[in-house]
Parts: structure tokens; sequence; C-alpha cells
């Protein structure tokens, strides 16, 4: 018992000692501080202190040795605390933002550049040219903490010393170029190869090079130097172009060199100029490629066959292009740069003018192949026009000198520079991405994704509304929330959760007036609310939810508004519109008509709208248009009278307005909608029918452009493109 007891005291006394580890020998660690100056600083590590000094490494002398057996590691100058290291590994270099707790790999820290800001502005005024801080320099430092002084009081304690503070650019600027991670700041570029022609046009494009442009502003001219570079110039984006013809065959070897304020990079260029026709790009070494005309009966004739060079090049046998003449490029086979094999067919399709006097390179792309698939689903008859019309939902930015977007930018189009380019239904959901797999992997489902590339942006909601350039939505059966989003950029504005309303309906109605502010939130049943969005970041609830008739940007007449099962209203620019649709079965239907001014003012009249049944109206200008019994009927205002001005029947007409924009009437029945010219106002013009994968519901409408319903925003150029479009 006694030897248990003495055994209990020993371990006691080691514990309260600190532990029989604290005694143990533990490894001594090197390491090394840096930045300017590493030498001269003062450190503490458990019972030691030193000064970090100049070593000897492999021949050479560098600054900052410090030794050390404990953590933590404190930093300091004379009396300044700079900062801790807790945890450290042998040979380990300290940088000053290992010293910040939570660096994020910001080099903007405040706490970062006042230490920095201390540490280099010592060192840059004295013993420079060893990085050393002296220690009668450090000790009268006026600065006692750095943890609440301020940028200003700073500077003021560091110019009271009789030292040039170095500014907080110039200390950023030295840490990123210092530091581990260096070429975030610095830019980099990668090795380019290409092959042109001697037939290549002065000015012509010759290619671009892969820049990162790191952290600091670009330091121009890039330069590129080599023996001819004089043929050459290289533009501040990149890109390679042509100053002088070249003559003959030749490899001309350069290197590009890139700056910006935190240093520079090079690579090497090679251009490879041949005695050849006009040169293509494609993304595929060793592959097929077919040259096809189109004859006078839109049929396929071979004109010359060519193979791929292991920089994915071949010749576009300008030789064989007639000026007026249609022709098909066609590759197969092959394999992509990563060395994946290509199962697809790619194709490219232009006139042999455009070719020949293009000043940019020509290539094969995804983007190219879904051009010529949309043309030949249609057909290559009245071929200008079709190309014209579907580039222009694959692009949205012409890439040459003409403004206008055509097939002659989708031959020039380079995916890893001209991706941001693309139109947005392209880029949602990585659409482009995808459609680019499935043709390489000879999935020919591709087609059905590139005709059905129509959808914009996604969003839950049971009635949505567009005003000017926002989308207005309330989303009932999910969040229960009222939000705001900007139109282009699809991003929330605001919004806000409605309180206690009631969700077992899934059906709602929306009214926006910007010019009052105001927006009404309404149930087909029995309530209504109000929100103020006179900022459109803080709606402003108005009171709980109340019983009222409700408004509505739209023209519904088989549904029920609020508590009156006939009512509907609707709005143009400041004046609001009602109408009754009355009920007489012994005549046709007849629609008593409310009009509020701008002053307020309602006066109403009555009129007969000469259909049997009605499916909706709306209207456009001072002019009227009801749909009902297969035609429409168009009204027009005069002297608080309506009168009937001509009916439209060339073309059967059922369905609910959707609503009118840029002179196009937008008419929805179940899956179809139809388009009216109404430029001229009373007599339309059948324009198409589409059959579209939604149908009628309060919350799908149109600005024009999109059409937006319960939970998709729908591009209508697209649509109209698609393959279910006649």
């Amino acid at each position: 018992m006694l030897k248990l007891l003495l055994l209990l005291s020993i371990m006691l006394f080691l514990n309260a000692c600190g532990g029989v580890s604290q005694h143990e020998p533990r490894e001594e660690k090197r390491l090394y501080f840096k930045d300017a100056p590493p030498n001269g600083i003062n450190y503490v590590c458990g019972e030691r202190r030193g000064v970090t000094k100049s070593y000897t490494k492999d021949g050479k002398t560098e600054q900052g040795l410090l030794k050390c057996v404990y953590t933590p590691i404190t930093f300091s100058l004379g009396g300044l605390t700079i900062g801790t290291i807790d945890k450290v590994v042998d040979g380990q270099t300290i940088f000053p933002q290992d010293l910040v707790n939570d660096f994020d790999g910001d080099f903007s820290n405040q706490e970062l550049l006042k230490i920095a800001i201390i540490l280099q502005s010592l060192g840059r005024n004295y013993y420079a040219h060893e990085s050393n801080i002296s220690k009668d320099i450090k000790e009268p430092t006026l600065v006692k903490s750095l943890d609440k002084i301020s940028m200003d009081e700073l500077n003021s304690a560091i110019k009271g010393m009789g030292i040039t503070p170095v500014t907080p650019d110039e200390a950023r600027v030295h840490l990123i170029l210092n530091s581990p991670n260096t070429n975030s700041g610095k830019p980099k570029v990668e090795p380019f190869e290409e092959d042109i022609s001697t037939e290549l046009m002065v000015g012509s494009s010759i290619g671009q090079l892969s820049i990162k442009r790191g952290d600091g502003e670009p330091i121009l001219p890039f330069l590129l130097k080599g023996e001819g570079e004089e043929n050459f110039m290289l533009n501040a984006q990149g890109k390679i172009a042509l100053t002088q013809r070249l003559n003959s065959a030749k490899t001309y070897n350069l290197t590009a060199t890139v700056a910006n304020e935190f240093g520079y990079d090079s690579a090497s260029v090679t251009i490879h100029v041949k005695e050849s026709g006009r040169i293509g790009k494609t993304g595929f070494k060793d592959a097929t490629v077919k040259l096809f005309k189109l004859n006078s009966k839109r049929e396929k004739e071979l004109v010359a066959t060519e193979r791929t060079s292991t920089t994915g090049n071949f010749d576009l046998n300008t030789k064989e292009l007639e000026e007026h003449g249609c022709y098909i490029y066609e590759l197969s086979g092959g394999v992509d740069m990563k060395n994946q094999p290509n199962s697809g067919v790619w194709r490219l399709i232009v006139k042999g003018s455009w070719v020949k006097s293009s000043m940019h390179k020509i290539a094969i792309t995804p983007l190219s192949e879904m051009l010529y698939t949309y043309v030949e689903r249609d057909g290559f008859d009245n071929l200008e026009p079709k190309l014209e019309k579907y580039s222009q939902i694959l692009l949205k930015k012409s890439l040459d000198s003409n403004s206008k977007i055509d097939a002659k930018d989708i031959m020039i189009f380079n995916p890893p520079y001209d991706k941001n380019l693309l139109y947005s239904t392209l880029i949602y959901n990585q659409t482009y991405e995808s459609i680019a797999k499935k043709i390489q992997a000879g999935d020919t489902n591709y087609r059905e994704s590139l005709f059905n590339a129509y959808i914009v942006e996604s969003f839950q909601s049971n009635a949505i509304e567009i005003v000017g350039s926002s989308i207005y939505t309330i989303d009932m059966l999910g969040s229960g929330e009222f939000n705001i989003y900007d139109l282009e950029t699809k991003e929330r504005i605001g919004g806000v959760k409605l309180p206690n309303t009631p969700f077992d309906d899934d059906t709602h109605v929306l009214y926006i007036n910007l010019i009052d502010g105001e927006v009404r939130i309404s149930s087909l049943t029995e309530w209504s609310y109000s929100l103020y969005i006179n900022n459109q970041n803080k709606p402003i609830f108005d009171g709980e939810p109340f019983i009222k008739y409700s408004t509505l940007s739209g023209n519904f007449s088989q549904i029920a508004i609020g508590k009156s099962h006939s009512q509907n209203i609707f709005s143009k620019e400041r004046a609001l519109y009602f109408y009754d649709i009355l009920a007489d079965l012994n005549s046709t239907k007849k629609i008593k008509f409310f009009n509020i001014d701008n002053n307020q003012d309602i006066y109403q009249y009555e009129f007969d709208s000469q259909l049997l049944n009605i499916d909706s109206l709306w209207t456009y200008y001072k002019y009227l248009y009801v749909i009902g019994d297969n035609k429409i009927n168009i009204f027009k205002e005069r002297d608080k009278k309506m009168q009937l001005n001509s009916s439209y029947t060339q073309h059967p007409i059922r369905g609910n307005i959707l609503g009118v924009e840029e002179d196009i009437l937008y008419i929805l029945d179940k899956n179809r909608l139809t388009l009216l010219d109404v430029s001229s106002p009373t007599t339309p013009k059948f324009i198409e029918e589409i059959t579209v994968p939604f149908s009628y519901k309060l919350g799908i409408k149109t600005n024009g452009k999109y059409i937006t319903t319960g939970s998709k925003i729908i591009d209508i150029k697209s649509l109209r493109a698609s393959k279910i479009s006649k």
C-alpha cells in the first residue's frame, strides 16, 4: 500500500510540474522568416530568445534563419509584437501572412498590410543590401501595438522614426512577389503553335495566346520577340495578327512575354508557314475532313479530302471554292487534344467568298455543327436567311467587324475564348458543353438537346409578371415568398415572405403598377395582399390580407377573380381597364367597360362583342381585341364608345392573350401558341403557330423577348426555332 501511495505521489508531482513530456528532449527545428527584411527580427519560442540572422544553404547566403524547439513562436521589433505562429514543421518558411489569424489569401488584409509596411519600411531605408533591421532602429520604435492603430497613425509613427514608410500598394506587391503563391500575382502564358498559309492576308488573325493575367494591371505592350518578329503583332488581348505578307514556307520560333506589376512570364510561339491554301482549325488530330459543294439541286458533291495535323489544322482548299458557291466541311474520326476518340460528325457550312475574304481563323466547332443541324432539318433552299436566323440564337454578339450576327461569326467562333458570347439558352445548365460531348460521342440525341435549348432560367412560382427590366414572382405552394429578379442577370433584387397566407390554392394573380409603386397579390377566392415597391430591394407590406376585387395585368374572362365570377381587370401604361362579361342566354355576349383614367375618373359604357362566347380580350393602343367563336373582333374606342372596326377570320383563333409586344400578339390555347403581326392593328397577319412545352396558367406572360411560366423563363427566338415550330 505504501508503494502505491508513493507512486501516486510521484505522478501527481510530475503532473504539477507540467507533465513528463515537458522534460523530454525535442528536436530543434530550423525555420526561415521571409520578407523584407528577414534579419534582425526578435523571436521567442519557449525559453529561447533570438534574432533572425543569415545562413548558408547550397553555397548561397540566405537570410531570416531562426531555431526553435517549442511553439508558439512570437516575433517582435523591440517592444512591438508583430505576430505569433502556433504550429510549425522543420524547414518551414514563415511568411507575414502566417502571423495573421484566418488569412484567406487576400493580400489587402489590413492586419497583414500593417505588419508588411513596418517590416518593409525599416528594411528599405537601412542595410537594404543585407535586409537587416538595426537594433538602433527598432529599439526607439514609436509603434506600441498594431491591433488598433490606423494606417495614418502607423505612417505617422514610422515618419517619427525618421523613416519614409512604404505605401500599402507597395507592401501588397512585395508580399505577393515573395509568397509561395507568387503565380497568383504574376501572369501566366501558355506555349502556342499554329499553322498558317502563304495565302493569309495582312491583318488576319493567326490565333490567340492562353493568358492568365494574374492579380495586377497588365504592363503593355506584351512582347513577341525572335527571328521574323516584324511579321507578327501581339495585342493586349493576346491575339496574334499578320503584319506583312509571307511568300514562302518557313517556321518562326518566337517568344511571347506578358507582364504585370507583380512580374512576367514567357512562353514559346511557333508559327509554321505553309505553301498551300488557307488553313482551317479543328479540335481533333488525325481526323478526316471532306469538302462538299451544294449543287443546284441542293445535293452534296465531294470536292476534296484532307487529314488534320497534330495541331488539328487542315487545308481549306480555297482554290476549289467558287465565290458564290455553298460548301460544307465535314469532319469525322481522329482524337481530340487529350487523345479521346471522336465518334461523331462535325460540319461547317459556308460560302466560298466568306472563306476567301475572312481575316480570322476559320474553324469546325460544336457551334458550327449546331448551325448545320438547324439548316439540315429545314432544308438547304433559301439558305442565307436560315443561316442568319439560327446564328442569332447561337451567339449574342458578332465576332467580326460587322456588328450583325450571322453565319460568318459562327465560322470564326473560337471555343476557348468566345464561350462568354454564347446565346443565353446555350449557357443555361451547361447546354453547350453537354451538346459538344454528345456530338463527340456520336450520340444523335444531341439534336433533341439543341432543338429544346430555349430555357434561360428556372423559377418556382404560381404567378409571374414581367414589368420593365424586372421579373416579379410569387411562390405560394413552396416558400410563400414574393420575389423580384433582374430580367437579364436573373439575380434576385428583393423580396419578402408573405405571412398568414393560405397555401391551399395554387392559382394566384399579380398586378404590378410601378408608377404608383403598387403590387397586388391575390388568390382567386377571397383574399388579396398589397405591397409597396418604391424601392425594389425592400418591398413593404400594407397590412394583413384583405377581401377585395383582385386586380390583374391580364385578361382571363373564364376565370373567377376575387369575389366576382365575371369581372376582370387589366392594365396598359397609366390606365386601368375593367370589364364585366354580361351573360344573356338570348343574345350575344355584352361587355360592360370601365376605364380609370389618369385623373382617377371612372366612366363606363356597354357594348356588344358580337360573339356568342368570349375567350379573352386585350387592349392595344386605342384598339380592343376580343377573341371568341374562333375569330378576333377588333374594336376602336371613339367618344367613350366601342365601335367594331374589323374581324380577323383568316386563321382559326382560340385561347388567352398573353400580351402584345413589339407589334406581335401572343395567344395561348392549351399547348399551342399563335403569333399574329398587329403592326397594322386592324388587319392582323398570321406569323406562325408553335407547340410549346407549357399550357395555360395565370403565370404565363411575355415581354416580346421571353415567355415566363410558373417554372421557367423561355427565350422566344429559340422557342420559335425549335423542332416543334411550324
